[in-house]
């Protein structure tokens, strides 16, 4: 009772509430108290369990999966990277559909609702995710297929999309009225962590249609200045097209001093720093600003159209990629 706050009266709501108040002791009083956990433990077991809800959600573990790979950069953690492409490869398998979209709930071997946006945006995030901290070029190519199929799904024709695929039928107001938002809840809104998504592939692609289709979702919630201050992320994905910084690394992925770049990059704090990987500089496309650079093992910082000269040393890439950037209005 000492060591566990138990008293007559009780320590919460008349009620007591087990939580240990007492150092360490001896190693015989700490036997006893392994006896009496046991004793609890024994006659807990006898109770009804509390209800686990075990059900997958797509969106969930999408935005999990990106914060994996983030921390494992940071902190050196590279098996958390190794279980945030494991979770990834889950839901792709598990939860992927014929036409590229990802259903929203699975439990016990069967998908249990049908994919939302925040969905699609989620698991495209994490695979961009995923991409700038392996260099893997499936991962890049999975975050287009997911990207594409949810403009296929759940695009207007206006560029903005809709909370629900437009083949549901399940949306109660009926399936000719749905839901159009940027406004962000307890999760980013899955319009606005499209237009990310967008916004890195016209980075990482120099692809003008990606910049088109950032802008078209921008330019859908835009026109209420009021509103916005409920849309900070929509605001993070319009700064990120605008300002964003696309670190180019060349050279053989293996080789000791292109891993301290990468790395470097990885860790870097400002979250408008983006990772572009080219082992082979001339894979590198005609539309990206780094096309046509050569003699790697070398970093390029590339920004508004315009890459600086190759950095070959580490310190150096460090210290640029502290340094203020002046910022500039970037165009497509």
């Amino acid at each position: 009772m000492a060591a566990y706050d138990v008293t007559q009266e009780g320590n919460w709501d008349g009620k007591n509430i087990l939580r240990r108040i007492t150092a360490p002791g001896t190693a015989v009083a700490e036997a006893a108290l392994d006896q009496a956990r046991l004793k609890l433990f024994t006659a807990r077991a006898a109770r009804p369990r509390p209800g686990r809800d075990d059900k997958v959600l797509a969106d969930w573990n999408g935005l999990t999966i990106t914060a994996l790979v983030r921390a494992a950069s940071v902190f050196d953690q590279p098996a958390w990277l190794e279980r945030a492409a494991q979770a990834f490869d889950f839901i792709l398998a598990q939860m992927g559909a014929h036409d590229g979209r990802i259903q929203h709930a699975w439990r016990l071997g069967r998908i249990t609702a049908s994919g939302l946006l925040d969905d699609q945006a989620a698991m495209a995030r994490a695979a961009l995710a995923l991409y700038m901290a392996t260099g893997a070029a499936e991962r890049l190519a999975q975050a287009v297929h997911i990207a594409e199929a949810a403009l296929k799904n759940f695009g207007g024709p206006d560029g903005v999309c809709t909370t629900t695929a437009a083949d549901a039928t399940d949306f109660p107001i009926g399936p000719e009225v749905r839901p159009r938002s940027a406004a962000d809840n307890v999760t980013p809104s899955g319009n606005a962590m499209l237009a990310e998504v967008f916004a890195v592939l016209f980075h990482l692609t120099g692809e003008p249609l990606w910049c088109t289709r950032t802008e078209a979702i921008l330019r859908g919630f835009t026109g209420e200045a009021r509103a916005l201050s409920g849309m900070p992320s929509l605001l993070c994905a319009a700064d990120l097209l605008a300002e964003a910084t696309t670190v180019v690394v060349t050279g053989p992925t293996e080789a000791p001093n292109v891993q301290h770049m990468i790395r470097a990059v990885l860790r870097a704090p400002d979250p408008t720093f983006l990772l572009l990987h080219a082992p082979d500089p001339a894979a590198i496309s005609h539309l990206h600003p780094a096309h046509g650079k050569t003699g790697g093992p070398a970093a390029y910082i590339c920004r508004a159209g315009t890459c600086s000269l190759p950095i070959r040393d580490v310190s150096a890439l460090r210290v640029e990629l502290v340094r203020k950037v002046t910022r500039t209005e970037t165009g497509c």
